[in-house]
């Protein structure tokens, strides 16, 4: 008799221990950490952002995103450093600026870089008034802001070739459109923007980025130094979305193209084009990274260091525990 209450009590036991595991995860279901992320006005070097999320893997590493919308890197850089987001896609140069102006301040959130985004997936396209390089001299050439990597990069390019031409910054959104009105001779700009002005107004391209600077560092994924300080478990499940994200950008290009057409409402012929300038990867290139701050430094775009600095900071910059 003994033996069969005590089996009627541990059968009670189980069943209200079962029952209360069940009902404390009904009232009280795990949380999902929302985190404030920062990417750019129709980038597709930031493919690997949409790709995550319509595949779930944010969702399944209890991730929600919430996303701002930047014109250009160096306006979002400023939000980043005000501690209003906590993740970005963004060019590397105006990262490295952002990070080397923050360096001074210490309520200033200071970005880290946790994966590349992208290689090269820029191009300079122009008029029929410009058939060779050195005919840009005299000419108005667009960019997507001054700071941005495009901007960078024309002006090192202007630099190593002694050109002189007029740089006309404006929002990347308005340069296929200036472009198809004459009011510009040609502009360097992010992906899918020159492949618009070749497809839709008759550009053609000069020259792209790898012909620029070939395999350079283009887009970064950078967290902030003190979301990363307090939350270094939640950083390496994002990276580690993103990562899967661009191997499956890599692995299934049909659907990657897709996914791009949608996001951009633009024509399989024109994605393609876009596509072909852009190298997904998520390793970063700290070489290519040294090599834009040490022109920054001379272009004084980045006047806080010196070039004695560089190897350090970069070295700082890059975080691979994640990679």
């Amino acid at each position: 008799m003994a033996s069969k209450i005590l089996i009627v009590s541990v059968i009670a036991l189980i069943v209200i221990v079962g029952a209360g595991i069940y009902f404390s995860g009904f009232l009280f279901p795990q949380q999902t950490a929302t985190v404030r992320v920062g990417h750019l006005t129709g980038d597709l070097h930031h493919l690997a952002l949409f790709v995550a999320r319509n595949q779930g893997y944010f969702e399944q590493s209890g991730i929600k995103i919430e996303l701002k919308e930047y014109a250009n890197g160096p306006l979002l850089m400023q939000d980043f450093l005000a501690g209003e987001l906590d993740f970005a896609y963004v060019g590397a140069p105006p990262a490295i600026s952002a990070r080397a102006k923050g360096m001074s301040d210490p309520n200033a959130h200071l970005p880290v870089v946790i994966a590349s985004v992208n290689l090269e997936g820029s191009a300079i396209v122009v008029d029929g008034s410009i058939e060779s390089p050195e005919d840009l001299s005299g000419k108005i050439i667009g960019t997507p802001g001054t700071g941005t990597i495009q901007d960078i990069l024309l002006s090192m390019y202007i630099r190593d070739h002694n050109l002189t031409l007029t740089k006309s910054p404006m929002s990347i959104s308005y340069l296929p459109i200036e472009f198809s009105k004459g009011t510009i001779n040609g502009f360097i700009g992010w992906e899918p923007a020159p492949s618009i002005a070749v497809v839709q107004s008759g550009a053609h391209v000069l020259l792209t980025s790898k012909d620029l600077f070939e395999n350079h560092q283009c887009c970064v994924l950078v967290v902030s130094n003190k979301f990363l300080a307090s939350h270094q478990d939640l950083v390496s499940k994002f990276a580690a979305a993103h990562k899967l994200a661009n191997n499956y950008i890599i692995n299934n290009p049909a659907y990657a193209k897709q996914l791009a057409m949608n996001i951009t409402g633009h024509s399989s012929q024109l994605i393609d084009l876009a596509l072909s300038h852009i190298v997904y990867t998520s390793t970063p290139d700290p070489v290519s990274m040294k090599t834009f701050l040490h022109a920054m430094i001379d272009l004084n775009v980045v006047t806080t260091l010196t070039h004695e600095q560089v190897d350090d900071f970069i070295n700082a910059f890059i975080d691979t525990r994640f990679i």
